[in-house]
């Protein structure tokens, strides 16, 4: 028997309901965090299982291989990526000085835009004002280290969630089928399935266009430093500068606009349109990570929906709606 709820239950189903949505505000970057180790495990959970299957389930003898060796790679990495700033550091630190002191320069000259002669001293009176705000503004000292700590911190609860969701991860898909009614535990079956392959291809549409985008920076850097030294482009420091970030802005448009709309669309038959508005929104919105995940969540919320309505178009009106179309 249904009992309607009282006004002591309301008001503490509407205060729950509000705490729920604070700590979910509140803990964001934990969410966060947890989807950056959950999207991991799922692109290393196929080479998991495939260990496991040679050493006849033992999975957490196959997980841990499986994240130190990870984990070695991303301290490689880092250590790799840490030597090279520090041996290029002071080179880079010149010629970025050289390359400002030829922009004020140029800003200092007056220039002609349709017959009007405009003087840019204002504007660099402004930038000097704001560079030094933003100097002024920078985490220093304590609050440098703190910055540090806290990404120290999040990659922490990285490599743990990692690890725990490469080892038990598995496990929960037959745990939410289990919970589910008897009459539903197929269909729900049918359901992870296909969100299972969605995800699969999206992430692996992503590597494709990680690795191509990546390879487009890296031919794009040498080939306009090796004219540059070969003396085929006359240009300033930074002119160079400049022509390098024209060329990644034009090759992060292509990305943006032509190849992740049609190769994402096309493997995940949604329409290009949508997918470009649903990564330039997201990356508006909430960074690279919402624009990693946008797309595969538009595709799982559109077999959501049409398992909903294919399921609603089978089923049989109720009695009272069969009878009023009778009358």
């Amino acid at each position: 028997m249904n009992k309607s709820m009282t006004p002591i239950q309301g008001f503490f189903f509407v205060l729950f309901t509000i705490g729920s949505i604070a700590l979910l505000i509140f803990t964001a970057p934990v969410w966060e965090a947890l989807l950056v180790a959950a999207i991991l495990a799922y692109l290393l959970n196929p080479l998991v299982a495939r260990l496991v299957a040679r050493w006849h389930g033992r999975r957490g003898l196959a997980t841990a291989l499986v994240y130190v060796f990870i984990v070695f790679i991303i301290l490689s990495l880092a250590s790799a990526v840490g030597a090279l700033i520090w041996g290029q550091a002071p080179g880079w630190a010149q010629e970025l000085q050289t390359a400002l002191h030829e922009l004020g320069l140029w800003m200092r000259r007056p220039f002609i835009i349709l017959g009007f002669t405009i003087q840019p001293e204002m504007l660099v009176s402004y930038l000097q004002r704001t560079g030094s705000n933003a100097l002024t503004a920078l985490p220093v000292g304590s609050g440098w280290l703190g910055s540090v700590g806290d990404n120290l911190l999040w990659s922490l609860v990285v490599l743990v969630g990692l690890f725990y969701l490469l080892r038990d991860g598995p496990k929960i898909p037959p745990r939410l089928i289990d919970n589910l009614p008897p009459a539903y535990q197929e269909d729900g079956r049918f359901l992870l399935a296909q969100l299972d392959t969605i995800w699969r291809v999206a992430l692996r549409v992503q590597l494709i266009i990680f690795a191509i985008i990546a390879i487009l920076f890296v031919i794009s850097t040498i080939l306009i430093l090796w004219l540059f030294r070969l003396g085929w482009l006359p240009l300033s420091p930074i002119g160079l500068i400049v022509l390098i970030i024209l060329v990644y802005a034009g090759i992060q448009q292509i990305d943006n606009l032509w190849l992740r709309p049609q190769y994402m669309g096309h493997a995940l038959k949604l329409h290009p349109g949508v997918v470009m508005v649903a990564l330039i929104s997201a990356l508006a919105l909430t960074g690279i990570l919402g624009a990693i995940v946008v797309v595969p969540v538009l595709a799982s919320l559109k077999v959501l929906a049409q398992y909903a309505y294919d399921k609603w178009q089978s089923e049989p009106p109720p009695p009272d709606a069969a009878d009023d179309s009778l009358a």
